[in-house]
């Protein structure tokens, strides 16, 4: 705290991994960035001043982590050839790097650690060592000549392909790294794309669109059109992916990253990753409830699977159809296709489904079909088929998946009216929802969450929560349960005997309703509950007329009283 004030906690934050709290070092940088002008000193401390930086080693601690290398300059080349690995580094990859014999290069580990510049765990030759502090690795990083820097990095990228499997495997985004520092472009790109997919199995959404960011920013360096086109089109995809469980799958940015690799397939005849980019664009459509446009791509989703022998089409194709005749409240057709696809899905191709389309159908079709099946008057079946899904979840290691299998299989318990096994259920799949952000899940979660509570007589707690997961749902684009939702607001209102908040939500439904090519699964109920607040707001209305006058109106009995007019 430089004068008594306080440094935003982004800057404090890198000031610490840069130091490890060493507090020297601490003292130093400090002082190069409160000279380095990025900071603005108020009466209540100091804020930044446009995006933070990286920061460089100050000059004195420059000047005097040199001088220790120097001071070692036999064994200053492995210092430097482990600065280029990273922070840490093994035995194995030093080795493999190093030109010269094993004795010679254990000795000059051994006087790396001696003169406290690298910890050391393990005996060689599997002993992993790291630098001391991050300014020791950078200030010998930072010694190489950047022509030398390049030739290491791509020595190490290579080194890592040849002989360390298990890192190329597990850690594409390493071998990605040392690609990129190289120079070497489509290499970089391909690990990158390698690291990205691999974040996505695991749901690790932000992770992925930092590997997609790094891929995106070298594609204006590959020379070849059709070879950068390409690049870019397996990017935008995996990025529509990626962006479709941190933002919705309705958001702006995924229609824009489906569109792009769209348009690149057109462009370069790239027709063999047309399904992915197309059935992005369905998703798209499909949750934003543009039915129209969504049945379209789901017949082309149909007839591009026909053309190709590939059973992962076929299983995508069918879902999309199903999906969208479930929409438009044609159950039966949306049954028998919900069955063709599962009844194509392959335990073995688990991997395949969640690469190309970034969900798995296993899971996803059972959830919908079980919707379906209750809306056809199957409610145990609509059940079982929704423990499947979670069944397929459970053992997924998607965490996406089981966030989709928490969340839908509790609309199918509210369906069936249990409010007891969704307000039991819920605060699990919020809590997985949060902490992998995953926004739409989220947003329903907390829909079914507060129509819960409202069924069980903490009407405005539970009215605020519904109110508060539709304007996430608005936020994101989707519109797709508008109307149920405002179907379960309604039915709570109806509950509390708010007769006149019930008409209002189903007024705003009924909108809903009134658009061309808008939801229609949930049509029947939105009516039903209409008749049912006409029905029960005449009664009462009758009664409170009988016993006192206008004056005693309440504001809801004033809407309804309102609303019964025009229905009449």
């Amino acid at each position: 705290m430089p004068g008594g004030h306080v440094l935003p906690a982004e800057v404090t934050e890198q000031i610490v991994a840069k130091t490890d709290g060493n507090p020297l070092f601490v003292e130093e940088l400090t002082k190069t960035v409160l000279e380095a002008g990025i900071l603005v000193e108020d009466a209540e401390g100091y804020r930044l001043e446009g995006p933070l930086p990286p920061f460089a080693i100050p000059e004195t601690l420059q000047h005097s982590l040199m001088a220790r290398l120097d001071r070692l300059a036999p064994v200053k080349e492995i210092s430097q050839i482990g600065a280029a690995i990273g922070r840490e580094f093994s035995y194995p990859l030093v080795r493999a790097l190093v030109g010269r014999d094993e004795s010679a290069l254990k000795h000059g580990l051994a006087q790396l650690e001696q003169a406290g510049l690298v910890f050391r765990r393990g005996e060689p030759p599997e002993a992993v060592y790291s630098f001391k502090h991050v300014l020791v690795r950078d200030a010998a990083y930072e010694s190489l000549l950047k022509s030398r820097r390049q030739q290491l990095h791509g020595q190490i990228a290579r080194a890592l392909e040849q002989g360390f499997a298990d890192v190329v495997a597990s850690q594409p985004e390493i071998v990605a790294h040392h690609f990129t520092a190289a120079g070497l472009v489509e290499p970089a790109i391909d690990y990158w794309l390698k690291a990205v997919q691999q974040a996505a199995r695991r749901s690790a959404n932000a992770e992925a669109l930092n590997h997609l960011a790094r891929g995106l920013e070298l594609l204006p360096n590959i020379d070849d059109q059709m070879l950068r086109n390409k690049s870019e089109l397996l990017l935008q995809t995996s990025l529509g992916n990626s962006l479709r469980a941190t933002k919705g799958w309705s958001f702006g940015s995924v229609k824009h990253a489906y569109t792009r690799a769209l348009q690149l397939c057109k462009e370069s005849g790239f027709d063999e990753h047309t399904l992915p980019a197309v059935f992005g664009l369905w998703t798209w459509n499909f949750v934003r409830a543009a039915l129209g446009e969504a049945q379209s791509l789901a017949e082309r989703l149909v007839n591009i699977a026909e053309s190709v022998d590939d059973s992962v089409y076929k299983v995508l194709a069918h879902q999309a159809l199903g999906f969208t005749l479930f929409a438009h409240g044609k159950f039966a057709a949306a049954h028998a296709a919900l069955e063709r696809s599962m009844s194509m899905c392959e335990d073995s191709k688990a991997a395949a489904y969640l690469d190309l389309s970034a969900q798995d159908p296993r899971v996803h079709v059972r959830l919908y079909d079980g919707i379906v099946l209750w809306l056809l008057g199957y409610p145990d079946q609509a059940l079982r088929i929704c423990a499947e899904a979670r069944r397929y979840a459970g053992t997924s290691q998607h965490p996406f998946s089981e966030a989709m299998a928490r969340t839908i299989s509790l609309r199918v318990h509210q369906l069936r009216g249990e409010a007891a096994a969704v307000a039991g259920q819920a605060d699990a799949a919020i809590a997985l929802c949060e902490e992998h952000e995953f926004v739409h899940y989220l947003a329903m979660a907390l829909i079914l969450r507060g129509w819960a509570s409202a069924q069980q007589g903490e009407f405005e707690k539970g009215i605020a929560e519904l109110e508060a997961g539709l304007e996430k749902e608005r936020a994101t684009g989707a519109l797709l349960f508008e109307s149920y939702t405002l179907g379960l607001l309604a039915d709570a209102c109806i509950k509390h005997e708010r007769y006149g908040q019930a008409f209002e939500f189903l007024d705003q439904a009924r909108l809903r309703l009134d658009e061309e090519n808008s939801e229609r699964y949930y049509a029947a109920e939105i009516y039903r509950l209409l008749g049912e607040t006409y029905l029960r707001s005449r009664r009462e209305l009758g009664e409170i007329y009988g016993s006192f006058s206008e004056g005693f109106d309440t504001p809801d009995l004033v809407r309804a009283k309102a609303r019964l007019k025009v229905l009449e």
